[in-house]
């Protein structure tokens, strides 16, 4: 069900690092390409089309109305007999154990796409879930043209946002409009009688007028500060309903109320040193301009003033690199896949497609002494005697171990307060289904002759985890594993996880309106 290495898709981590051109100051510049509008890359049903690190080659079906099909079944035996597949896993990746953070590191990015393509193991250690901080790096600087999906969501969120200032806007609007035709009292003075409006466009200024004042489009106080007053001169006023007056909402000139700020192309230090050569005309207020003119800092400047007192837009070509300047700095792939010690363990011992190298002795762990520096880190403190039957560890792998043998794609859920996720094909399909919160279970007779009980939780954290749960779409499964009493060290980890039941359990809020019955 694997794919090899040299079959895997052009994704990969893996880049060939080509030198970085010098673009010059003239018309015919290098610039970045554009983005393609339509680009998609594959599709997520061929990267993701294995669903575990390993390939098996099952014999077609055989149905007993179609007798072609039992010739097919014939066919594909005999090929297989002749011809038999390599045996599985045909690659085998290689970890790194870091004592530090407790789990496993895979640095080959070969490896780290096989890993999460086949099978959505582990995380990357810069990335929320997949290791994909070299692509946000290359399309943060344009020079990548897939999809990432942190762009999607961010570009989502920041859709969602303006989406409710829109309608948080449209709403304000309404009841303005509505305190308006409220407040609105028939004219019964000489005065008011006079300030009607005569025609229809009268009677739409005069809306207009008294709708600005109240602060919705248009801020006419904030007007009131950029408009240029006369000395001596009254503001002229604009009668409105009722008989009020109030000023027009003549829009300030953009030429002398703008404000632009320009920034240096060169980043400088802002911290003074000593070893730093003195300004060759140090000026009082620091903007003074040199002999070359250049300021006082060293920094060129971006602009020139013109006759109108207006500064020119800088031009295009002082962002650009210069010949002979440096080159850009080329993006080095800094990420690694983080494994947790389950799924380290379930890709060693129940898949065989991973090997973890102790970085103390430079050399691999055998199933066995994994198992047991598992066991033995998954305490606080780490301990490496008394080890006991429900250590954190195997009531985990215990669980970890089933879900995935029944085809869920199992991710750790400590986002939603739980201990495993459940996906039915993985992450990049759909959200996860099922939250799984794991409780440990003393039914055997020997614990409760020593009187040994389970942790207790209360009725306020089942109902603190089930509506986290409930807001995140998602159904709780409380997952019981039954201890087994304690065992003699000299067992395998084969015979050890054989003395494990599971039992699961599925939670829901109890509604009185949905379930009377």
């Amino acid at each position: 069900m694997a794919d090899t290495l040299d079959s895997l898709p052009a994704t990969s981590n893996q880049h060939d690092v080509a030198s970085t051109p010098v673009r010059t100051t003239s018309s015919t510049a290098e610039k970045s390409k554009p983005r393609p509008s339509g680009f998609r890359g594959r599709p997520l049903h061929q990267i993701y089309a294995l669903p575990a690190p390993i390939r098996t080659f099952p014999l077609p079906n055989f149905y007993p109305n179609n007798p072609l099909s039992l010739f097919h079944v014939v066919y594909a035996w005999v090929s297989q007999f002749i011809s038999p597949p390599p045996a599985e896993p045909a690659i085998i990746h290689q970890g790194i154990w870091s004592p530090e953070t407790r789990s496993i590191q895979i640095k080959d990015p070969k490896s780290i796409r096989a890993l999460w393509e086949q099978g959505f193991f582990g995380k990357g250690n810069y990335s929320r879930s997949e290791p994909n901080w070299f692509k946000r790096e290359q399309a943060r600087k344009g020079k990548h043209y897939g999809h990432v999906a942190e762009d999607f969501t961010t570009q989502r969120r920041e859709e969602r946002k303006l989406m409710k200032w829109d309608r948080a806007r449209k709403e304000q609007e309404a009841i303005q409009r509505t305190r308006l035709e409220e407040a609105w009292v028939a004219p019964v003075g000489p005065k008011e009688l006079l300030a009607l409006p005569n025609s229809e466009e009268d009677r739409k200024l005069a809306y207009l007028n008294a709708f600005a004042s109240v602060n919705l489009d248009i801020d006419v106080t904030s007007l009131n500060d950029t408009l240029p007053e006369a000395e001596g001169d009254a503001v002229p006023t604009t009668p409105q309903m009722n008989g009020h007056s109030a000023r027009p909402p003549t829009p300030p000139d953009t030429a002398k109320s703008r404000k632009t700020v320009r920034f240096s192309p060169e980043v400088e230090s802002a911290t003074f040193k000593l070893s730093d050569p003195p300004s060759p005309s140090a000026q009082p207020n620091g903007n003074a301009y040199a002999i070359d003119g250049t300021l006082s800092n060293g920094t060129p400047p971006l602009s020139q003033p013109t006759d109108l007192g207006i500064s020119n837009p800088p031009l295009e070509e002082s962002h650009e690199l210069e010949v002979g300047s440096e080159p850009e700095p080329v993006i080095v792939d800094k990420e690694h896949l983080q494994l947790c010690l389950e799924e380290t363990f379930y890709l060693v011992f129940a898949l065989g497609a991973l090997t973890v190298m102790d970085p103390a002795t430079g050399k691999q762990f055998t199933p066995s002494d994994l198992f047991t520096l598992c066991r033995q880190v998954s305490y606080v403190p780490p301990r490496e005697t008394n080890l006991q039957p429900d250590d954190p560890f195997l009531i985990q792998y215990a669980v970890y171990h089933h879900f995935r043998s029944l085809g869920w794609v199992t991710r750790p859920g400590i986002k939603f307060g739980v201990d495993w996720m459940l996906y039915n094909r993985g992450p990049v399909f759909s959200h996860a289904e099922f939250a799984v919160v794991v409780l440990p279970a003393y039914t055997d007779p020997w614990w409760k002759a020593e009187g040994r009980e389970p942790p207790r939780k209360s009725w306020h954290w089942l109902h603190t985890i089930q509506r986290v749960q409930t807001t995140a779409l998602k159904t709780l499964v409380l997952v019981y594993v039954d201890i087994p009493p304690p065992f003699g060290e000299d067992l395998s980890a084969v015979d050890i996880l054989k003395r494990y039941k599971v039992r699961e359990f599925i939670v829901k809020r109890w509604l009185s309106n949905r379930n009377r019955d």
